[in-house]
């Protein structure tokens, strides 16, 4: 009797312990929903004169405090909404020492005017816009940056309670030779904690060789045979899951109930 009674509680907790892993368990998110893309987006995009580039596929374990300031304001920039950023024009005030018109706006911010013409463009938007963006994205307050540039030509200057942005006197230019960037999203799952975790696939092509990260250190060897074997092969998304590098990114839950972007890292 004493022995049925036992095999009877040891049935019951097993049962107890699927049951809690089912419905405590890690929950698998549709990678097509708003709040997957969103959250996608925030990784950033593939040009690496906009922002750096991906930032967070690095081979290495990536946080808040890796990324530069300039890169995840930047980021910040494209995430306020387009109603929220007005377009201005102002005209040419002066000419600086490269005989370049120049258009002063405010208190010594300075753009290039357009070839050929003689004003300037430029975007207008509260700094409150770009605090509200980057919080969303990262759970922090905003840097106390001034200026950052949005692409290789356009920077954003702060000028009391409001940035502009258009055409800056230097440039920024990348000098990493050309590649192509795959990306291919694995699944989402909300962990028992509450995170978000998004996998992905990463592959980096450039001059006919892989990589598995935004460097040129790790080379994958195998896929660059492929390509060398196969000259007119072309790059689909089973080429990727096949010699693409997982890499996960961890995205947690702010006070608001809002998910931010936490860490990335190589799985």
């Amino acid at each position: 009797m004493k022995k049925k009674v036992v095999l009877f509680i040891g049935i019951a907790i097993v049962i107890v312990v699927v049951l809690l892993v089912i419905f405590l368990g890690d929950k698998h998110l549709d990678l097509k929903s708003d709040e997957i893309t969103t959250l996608y987006r925030y990784l950033g995009e593939v040009d690496v004169n906009r922002c750096g580039g991906l930032n967070q596929y690095t081979g290495e374990e990536v946080t808040y405090d890796t990324i530069s300031n300039a890169n995840k304001m930047c980021l910040a920039y494209y995430e306020i909404n387009k109603d929220q950023i007005t377009n201005e024009t102002s005209d040419v005030t002066t000419t600086n020492d490269n005989d370049i018109d120049i258009c002063e706006i405010g208190e010594g911010t300075r753009f290039v005017a357009v070839e050929g013409e003689e004003y300037c463009n430029y975007d207008a938007f509260a700094k409150s816009d770009l605090e509200e963006a980057y919080r969303k994205i990262y759970g922090h307050d905003l840097p106390d940056d001034s200026e950052f540039y949005i692409n290789s030509t356009d920077a954003c200057y702060l000028d009391g309670e409001s940035y502009y942005c258009g055409e800056a006197e230097t440039f920024v230019q990348s000098l990493t030779p050309e590649a192509t960037v795959y990306r291919l999203m694995d699944k989402a799952v909300e962990k028992m904690n509450g995170d978000i975790v998004i996998s992905d696939y990463y592959l980096k092509v450039s001059g006919n060789k892989c990589y598995s990260s935004n460097s040129f250190d790790n080379e994958v060897t195998t896929c660059t045979q492929e390509l060398e074997d196969h000259e007119d092969l072309e790059i689909d998304a089973q080429f990727v899951q096949k010699y693409g590098v997982l890499y996960e990114h961890t995205f947690k839950m702010d006070d608001q109930g809002n998910y931010y972007w936490y860490s990335s890292n190589l799985k």
